[in-house]
């Protein structure tokens, strides 16, 4: 299969954010699935959240949950989050989301404490990579 570029992202709409036409999720090799970084915007482009790293996480996960079954998969699919925070005392808040949509998924994950993100209303942002299982089992 060759890579498949699951809904665009026009970026041109963010003032502080690079110019053009991205993708918000990559399905490439058959069963690689790369997703771009997911924040407190739905993927209509509504910022969910506002000073609140709980909520931007839940719309992160609901994002992750929609782009993977768009690239033919399920969450269950996800092997490795990446976890942005801007301040450390978020993670609680974060990751009581991440474990509500990831719950049994056993994923690897990596957490970091960033100064800043795309945006000063962003608190948090999550990576995912998926690679989509076809074995029933």
């Amino acid at each position: 299969m060759p890579k498949r570029f699951v809904r665009k992202f026009d970026a041109s709409q963010y003032k502080h954010h690079a110019k053009g036409i991205y993708s918000m999720a990559i399905r490439t090799r058959g069963d690689f699935v790369f997703l771009r970084g997911q924040t407190g915007f739905d993927l209509g482009g509504t910022f969910v959240g506002r000073d609140d790293p709980g909520a931007q996480a839940e719309q992160a996960c609901k994002n992750i949950k929609q782009l993977m079954e768009e690239a033919g998969g399920t969450i269950t699919d996800v092997c490795k989050l990446v976890i942005y925070v801007t301040d450390v005392s978020y993670r609680p808040a974060v990751y009581a989301m991440i474990d509500k949509y990831f719950k049994d998924v056993h994923h690897c994950s990596t957490g970091i404490v960033v100064r800043g993100l795309a945006l000063p209303e962003l608190l948090v942002e999550i990576d995912a990579y998926a690679v989509i299982d076809r074995d029933p089992a």
